[in-house]
Formats: structure tokens, C-alpha cells, sequence
């Protein structure tokens, strides 16, 4: 398992590093399947000293995506607090796709490489980001379990029945929404 720690604005501080490698280095007792670990540390600038330290954490099981992310006025305590976030989602994941179906969890998302360009349009819009990606055909039980796993509130997936691709949102009232695009 690699663990990866990023610092941001901050002064990076290999007591801090070692400290975050540790807490979260003790997910793989519940999972043996963590292929990377990323954390990003960061001090936020403001006017305000409350939360000025957020950690952020994102794990690869099997191309799955977890995500985590903790604001605090002490960085550690924000990497116990994320720690303990994704700890709860590992477990999640572990009863959903090893112990529930009584089979190694299968691989949903494969990451493809990542492609950062900068375009200028005619009415000033700028794409600063692009990313791609490879995905494999899930159900849409599955890809909520992505969205909620990743904390977004879209998610793109192709169809296990059709291969089609879909766009999974969140509404406003916490219910789900469902987009099936088709070629006009």
C-alpha cells in the first residue's frame, strides 16, 4: 500500500508526514485490497483562525474511490478526524462488496490518465481541468455507492444493461435523479 502526503500552503514537516502515514496506514487491517493513499494537507489563509488546517484523503480499492475531507485548527486533529471518516467508509465498503456478496470485490473505476489543459473561448470561459478516465459497466446501486463513497453529487457511469453512459446526480431534496442521454 502506498501512502502519499501532500502538502499545501504549509510547510511540509516529516513529523506531521509520519503522523498521518500511521493513522492511516492501520486501514489496511481492515482491507489488504488498498492499492494508494492520498492526503493533502492544507492551511487555509483567512481572516478567521477557526479551521485553518484541512486534511483530505482519497483511497484506491480496487479503482474504487473513498473520499474524506476534515477541517480543524490543529492539523493533527484533522487527520484523526479524517482518519476516522474513511475508516467508517473502508468498513462500509468491505460489508457492501466482500462480505455481503461473498466474492473479492470487483474493480468499478479504473483511472486513465489525467489531462490538465487550458483553452480560451471567445466569451472568456476557461476549461483549466480535464480529466479522463476509464470506467467498467455498473449498476445504479453501484454508482450511488461511488458518488456517496467519493462525497460528490454527480457521477458519470456506464450502464451495466445497455453500456450507456449516465449521469447519477444528487437533488436538492436528497433523492436521486437519473440522466440518460441519447444521440439526437
Amino acid at each position: 500500500m502506498e501512502i502519499e502526503v501532500l502538502f499545501k500552503n504549509l510547510q511540509a514537516d516529516d513529523d506531521v508526514k509520519h503522523y498521518a502515514e500511521k493513522k492511516l496506514g492501520k486501514l489496511n487491517k481492515y482491507l489488504a485490497s488498498i492499492n494508494n493513499i492520498k492526503v493533502e494537507l492544507t492551511e487555509e489563509k483567512s481572516r478567521s483562525r477557526q479551521h485553518d488546517f484541512s486534511a483530505q484523503v482519497t483511497l484506491k480499492i480496487n479503482g474504487f474511490l473513498i473520499r474524506g475531507e476534515h477541517k480543524d485548527e490543529n492539523i493533527k486533529a484533522a487527520i484523526d478526524e479524517v482518519a476516522g471518516i474513511v475508516e467508517r467508509q473502508v468498513i462500509r465498503y468491505k460489508k457492501r462488496y466482500e462480505v455481503a456478496k461473498g466474492r473479492p470485490a470487483e474493480t468499478i473505476r479504473v483511472p486513465a490518465d489525467v489531462d490538465i489543459s487550458k483553452s480560451d473561448r471567445a466569451d472568456g470561459a476557461e476549461i483549466i481541468k480535464t480529466k479522463r478516465f476509464l470506467i467498467k459497466p455498473m449498476t445504479v446501486e453501484q454508482a450511488i455507492d461511488q458518488m456517496e463513497f467519493i462525497g460528490h453529487d454527480f457521477f458519470i457511469f456506464a450502464s451495466i444493461e445497455d453500456k450507456s453512459v449516465n449521469v447519477l446526480y444528487r437533488r436538492k431534496d436528497g433523492k436521486y435523479g437519473l440522466i440518460l442521454p441519447e444521440l439526437a
